[in-house]
């Protein structure tokens, strides 16, 4: 039995390399990053990223998510129809054109139930299920809807807010400020059962632990896509981030237990997969409603001048300089704005010294080398200078 199942998931490991979805992944990051950088150049005068910042983050996080999602597929035995694993992937890239906001399993797994029921009910079914449960396959449909929301709210809470993008956003008042765009899209693939006449041996008498009617299955890795995108505007890009990523951790806990029940009333499994895309939903606008009634955080301050991000591999970032820290004084000049940091930092060719108020608010001073005619080399970019808010309740998040 170990023998066949090793040879398996070696096959089904092998076909993912064949599925159009792992390719996709790749070409709708490689356009969005084309789309940031472009996005950069006219804000800033320079990209922060290059064009392939969120092709880096398509897998490596994604693929140990993945590991836990198929030890508890296989476990289980979570198996799904190949017609519905396929019409999941088209739903994938329809989704896609939204962009990576609409690609929350809370949302592309619901549609999938929604579509694989109402098509069915309407007599206009055309992914081939039978003679296997409908009942069964639903609830094993929802289980996999509330892991992969979990799967999700971890994967923001630990990756979601590393190398968010800045941006400048015009305010109500009319008037320029900058925010930050965290946007990621994750591939993450777990193993999973499909019913074929290709017989694999069970663990026991009682694998599947949810049984769709089938006698004999394979395996494959199935590519869900996983998108995540949110703008922030009156904190810490981390902190709204992390929050996010917690509370969709709870929704997919919560959606989780209420498809665990469908094992024994089936019909709850559309009551879970309803409350995954409504608490995705209200975790959404819970965000932009708070962000309106708070001000902007990158703003120009009463006293020095706030970084609004700092460049990979730059002179700052080996400074230990941060997003949303202050620099009050370069080389012992009081600093208010762009010009004035950068003339003030030619006072010394060698080196330069930093007064930061840092994000406890504790001040620091900061100093690293920097050559000849490269002042403007540090990796600094700045809030715009236009005054729209002094309220120093921006500092207490």
């Amino acid at each position: 039995m170990a023998l066949d199942w090793l040879m398996q998931l070696g096959a089904a490991a092998g076909r993912l390399l064949l599925h159009p979805i792992f390719y996709f992944s790749f070409v709708l990051a490689f356009i969005v990053g084309m789309f940031r950088v472009t996005r950069e150049r006219k804000d800033f005068d320079t990209r922060v990223y290059d064009i392939y910042q969120e092709i880096r983050f398509i897998l490596p996080s994604s693929l140990a998510v993945g590991f836990m999602l198929s030890l508890v597929g296989l476990t289980l035995g979570l198996a799904l129809p190949a017609d519905l694993l396929s019409f999941m992937a088209a739903l994938f890239i329809i989704f896609s054109i939204g962009g990576f906001f609409l690609l929350s399993p809370a949302w592309t797994l619901t549609a999938a139930y929604a579509v694989f029921v109402l098509s069915e009910q309407l007599g206009y079914s055309f992914i081939l299920y039978k003679p296997l449960q409908m009942s069964a396959i639903l609830t094993i449909l929802a289980i996999l809807t509330a892991l992969l929301v979990i799967a999700e709210g971890v994967l923001i809470r630990k990756r979601g807010h590393q190398g968010t993008s800045p941006r400048i956003e015009i305010s109500k008042r009319g008037q320029k400020t900058a925010v930050h765009l965290a946007r990621r899209l994750w591939l993450v693939p777990v193993f999973l059962p499909v019913p074929a006449s290709r017989p694999l041996e069970a663990f026991g008498d009682w694998w599947p632990v949810i049984p769709i009617g089938a006698e004999s299955y394979y395996l494959v890795l199935f590519p869900f896509l996983i998108g995540f995108s949110m703008i922030v505007r009156s904190t810490l890009p981390a902190l709204a981030v992390q929050s996010t990523g917690k509370s969709v951790i709870w929704a997919g806990i919560f959606a989780l237990i209420i498809a665990a029940s469908s094992y024994w009333v089936w019909q709850l499994s559309a009551l879970a997969v309803l409350f995954a895309a409504a608490a995705r939903l209200a975790i959404t606008r819970r965000h932009y409603g708070y962000e309106k009634h708070r001000p902007y955080f990158f703003t120009t301050q009463s006293k020095g001048i706030m970084i609004v991000g700092v460049l990979p591999a730059a002179p700052a970032r080996k400074m230990g300089l941060g997003i949303g820290e202050i620099i009050t004084k370069v080389n012992d000049v009081p600093v208010q704005t762009e010009p004035e940091f950068y003339k003030a930092l030619q006072k010394n060719a060698a080196y330069c010294k930093l007064e930061v108020i840092g994000l406890n608010g504790q001040l620091r001073f900061v100093q690293g080398s920097i050559y000849e005619n490269e002042h403007h080399e540090l990796g600094l970019l700045f809030a715009p200078e236009e005054k729209e808010y002094m309220d120093d309740s921006v500092f207490s998040d």
